[in-house]
């Protein structure tokens, strides 16, 4: 073998050494990024191959030690060595080492693992639709950046809610509304409640409350008077009460008490909606004779008369105790409503425990609240019966006087009778002037289920 061939076979040797294991000491390069960072020993030789060119990756010479895929670890003006510069490990197609060795391109530089999606953006755990966007757990203080989600804006509650949605559990008066349980106005509620303009209870029983002028608009302001009238023969303290119309010195005398005497209706339609039951809660104030009921329930039980102030003769149920002379005032709904306590009520019951209040030759002042229920399309009846075409006046609280000669006035603040009221009423009878008992009406609320 001359020279010649020697020298040929030493550059042939070496090119296949420089090509195929020049960078065995600093590890294997994969293609794609495809090894784990950090398997190399020592660094390889990277010598002039790991230089950045002009806007490439890193140049891919036969015989060069780094290898440079499309998306490898450096970009545009990347470091020497293959530092990379931003976005993270890999930016399309995985971790590439540069040069075959480990370098300082292992750890991000700016902002996190991986640039889009990846696992952190600016500050956060990632940047779109990751756990943390800006300063915190959820996008906007919320566990999710939903519309209408668990929360909308700062924390677990709204304004002290269980959820930020529009409405929330309820409108107004729900579940939740300005930091409460609950926001009804006196109920389950309301603008409160269940409660409520608007909310689940209305005012008094629990039920919606309904406009009074839509259901009972005649019961708004209505005065119910025992006009005094006829020519029936008086003593006493008593007015004439005779028949509507009748100029009949005679009383009726009837087969049984409830066709004796003096029987006046007053009959008031019931609106709203036909068949739907009505809880009517009204004040009345007057002055009224009264009278024993039995039966029935009264609405104090074992009440003191007071001659001297307002006393609360309501009585539910029941009938007229004794078949006595003395005037009724009553109330009869029409149709019964199905379930109520009762459809027929009292207005001037006294004690029939406390002995001698059942005839009293004496009128009595009245004033209270109560409640009975109606049916939508039905009707409120009104009656007067006095047995005997006789009843007592208005004459104060002396029931041992022999004439009628101090009649009381009552207090009406609160209510608006008309202008043309006057108190004590009077009547003009034969050139007579007499003192009739009476009552004024006012609603407080009315309330369907």
């Amino acid at each position: 073998m001359n020279r010649t061939t020697l020298n040929i076979l030493c550059v042939a040797s070496f090119a296949f050494v420089a090509a195929c294991g020049g960078g065995t000491t600093g590890g294997t390069t994969p293609v794609a990024g495809q090894s784990p960072a950090g398997n190399t020993g020592a660094a390889g030789n990277t010598g002039a191959a790991g230089q950045v060119s002009s806007g490439g990756s890193t140049e891919q010479a036969t015989g060069g030690a780094t290898v440079a895929q499309t998306g490898g670890s450096t970009e545009t003006g990347g470091s020497p060595g293959g530092t990379i510069s931003t976005g993270g490990v890999a930016e399309t197609g995985g971790v590439t080492t540069p040069a075959g060795g480990t370098s300082a391109s292992s750890t991000p530089k700016t902002g996190g693992t991986t640039s889009p999606g990846g696992t952190t953006s600016a500050g956060g755990a990632t940047t779109a639709g990751g756990t943390t966007s800006s300063g915190g757990a959820t996008t906007a203080g919320g566990t999710t950046a939903k519309t209408g989600g668990a929360t909308s804006s700062g924390g677990a509650t709204t304004a002290g809610g269980t959820t930020a949605k529009t409405g929330g559990a309820t409108s107004s008066g729900g579940a939740t509304t300005a930091g409460g349980t609950t926001a009804k106005t006196g109920g389950a509620t309301s603008s409160g409640g269940v409660t409520s303009s608007a909310g689940t209870t209305g005012a008094g029983d629990g039920g919606m409350s309904v406009d009074p002028n839509t259901v009972v608009p005649d019961l708004e302001g209505f005065y119910w008077e025992g006009t005094c009238s006829g020519n029936i023969a008086i003593h006493g303290k008593n007015c004439p009460f005779a028949p509507t119309g009748s100029t009949s010195q005679t009383c009726p005398a009837g087969t049984t008490w409830a066709t004796r005497g003096t029987i006046r209706d007053k009959v008031l339609n019931v609106k709203g909606t036909t068949g739907t039951p009505y809880t009517i809660t009204f004040e009345v104030r007057g002055v009224l004779g009264t009278r024993c009921y039995t039966g029935g329930t009264p609405a104090v039980a074992n009440m003191t008369p007071n001659a001297n102030a307002a006393n609360n003769t309501w009585y539910v149920g029941g009938t007229q105790a004794n078949n006595s002379i003395w005037n009724t005032y009553e109330l009869h709904i029409a149709p019964p409503v199905p379930g109520a306590t009762a459809n027929i009520y009292y207005f001037n019951a006294f004690p029939s425990n406390v002995t001698g209040w059942c005839e009293k030759e004496a009128s009595y002042q009245i004033g209270y609240t109560a409640s009975f229920q109606v049916l939508g399309g039905g009707t409120m009846t009104f009656e007067i019966h006095d047995a005997n075409c006789l009843v007592m006046q208005n004459c104060g609280p002396d029931d041992t006087a022999s004439t009628c000669t101090a009649p009381r006035t009552i207090d009406l603040s609160g209510m608006t009778p008309p202008a043309t009221f006057t108190q004590p009423p009077t009547n003009l009878v034969g050139g007579t002037t007499y003192y009739p008992q009476w009552a004024y009406f006012s609603v407080k609320s009315v309330t369907s289920p």
